[in-house]
């Protein structure tokens, strides 16, 4: 890695400040701070890689440089700083961002072997011993589920992928930079420090939405330490930047899973009920779903044990294991029906019902449908639909349906 002197640094920030920026008004105003961070931004991530040192020396360099992120991003390529530059460039960011139109490192370092090893050396205070090591599982869990490697978590000896958290100089020639900064950055696989992964020490980890989730950026971090670089995709784990998510609404896109399936292959299983099956193809004209509802405002639909994610403003939606989103949940679902503002979804697959408040699986595991009412020739829902003027549940069986008031008693009850 090379560093800039700090005769550069000066010189950097001198050349930013008097680059032309993109025609704003009061609303949008660049504000000194903006033009800060995002001088801190090019520097810290557009100026390495490349072996070269003083890279940005003048204002069409710099530009250059500009126009490289904007490529990245996906905006309009201009090499000003417009607001929408700004935005991108002031987000928590991944510790390696490389703006390049790969997915994979050079060279495409892998794990060539089928069980890789894992080990957590340290702990920080905000997550307790238990959420860190779940957490971790968790992130494991959603890469290895799509390729044929096994990870192994192993205690008190030298693992192929060493986690920890660290302070602001660690020893790497990476150094982190304070809380609000890089959270966190991760090596390609290979020998000694390949394949470890360094979480900032100062940040506010956590497992919800008042700091960074540490989820999140561990199953990020995990898809460097198997061989992904950065993605585009907006929706892409891999997408560099930080953004808060619903923690259980978190999963691989398919852009993700054709990265990692790119370097380590696809798991090849019979299409029975206890096995893993192939993922759907989307773009298949016979393709149809089991299954569709709303859930926090976002549509899902659901294939086998698969299930796209439509957010509402996104252009794309994202794929995923049902389990990534609703652990405990079976595959080959029959109807899903969302009752908004209670929270509350509840799933169908025979004669069985599944209900989860807040994304978490009431006490018991599945209940009968015939708490609802049905007649017992009943054996199964093909679709449901909340009517929220009516509060009804209307039900669909064949070519007959029922209408179900709904009432929190018989949610209780359940």
């Amino acid at each position: 890695m090379k560093h800039l002197s700090i005769p550069l640094n000066f010189l950097f920030v001198n050349t930013l400040l008097s680059l032309p920026v993109y025609p704003h008004d009061e609303e949008n105003e660049i504000t000194p701070g903006d033009l800060y961070y995002a001088q801190k931004h090019i520097k810290q991530f557009l100026t390495l890689g490349d072996g070269s040192e003083g890279l940005i020396q003048n204002e069409d360099s710099l530009s250059t440089k500009i126009k490289e992120d904007q490529e990245f991003y996906g905006r309009q390529v201009t090499g000003n700083l417009d607001p929408g530059t700004i935005e991108v460039m002031t987000g928590p960011p991944c510790g390696f961002l490389d703006p390049a139109p790969y997915r994979l490192y050079p060279g495409k370092p892998r794990w060539n072997k089928s069980f890789v090893t894992y080990s957590v050396v340290n702990y920080v205070p905000q997550l307790s011993y238990f959420e860190t090591e779940l957490a971790i599982w968790k992130a494991v869990n959603i890469w290895q589920k799509v390729i044929p490697l096994t990870l192994v978590r192993v205690y008190n000896i030298e693992a192929d992928i060493m986690i920890s958290f660290e302070p602001r100089v660690h020893g790497d020639n990476f150094p982190f930079d304070g809380r609000g900064g890089t959270l966190a950055h991760a090596f390609s696989p290979g020998q000694g420090i390949g394949g470890n992964i360094h979480f900032d020490r100062e940040e506010h980890w956590t497992l919800r939405r008042n700091g960074v989730n540490f989820f999140h950026v561990a199953t990020h971090e995990f898809g460097h330490a198997l061989g992904l670089a950065h993605s585009n995709y907006r929706s892409a784990v891999m997408y560099p930047t930080y953004s808060k998510r619903h923690s259980n609404l978190f999963s691989l896109s398919i852009d993700d899973v054709r990265g990692i399936q790119h370097l380590y292959g696809t798991i090849q299983m019979l299409k029975q009920e206890s096995a893993l099956q192939l993922m759907p193809d989307k773009c298949d004209p016979s393709m149809s779903f089991d299954a569709v509802t709303k859930a926090n405002g976002d549509i899902f639909l659901f294939k086998n044990e698969y299930l796209w994610r439509k957010a509402q403003n996104a252009a794309d939606a994202k794929i995923s294991s049902i389990q990534d989103v609703w652990s405990d949940l079976p595959s080959n679902i029959n109807a899903a029906c969302e009752i908004p503002g209670e929270d509350i979804i509840y799933f169908f697959k025979g004669s069985k019902l599944w209900t989860y408040t807040n994304n978490k699986l009431n006490r018991r595991s599945s209940q009968s449908i015939y708490l609802f009412g049905f007649p017992t020739y009943v054996k199964k829902i093909d679709a449901a639909v909340f009517i929220p003027q009516t509060r009804k549940i209307i039900f669909f069986v064949g070519k007959m349906f029922w209408r179900h008031v709904f009432s929190l008693l018989l949610h209780s009850s359940i």
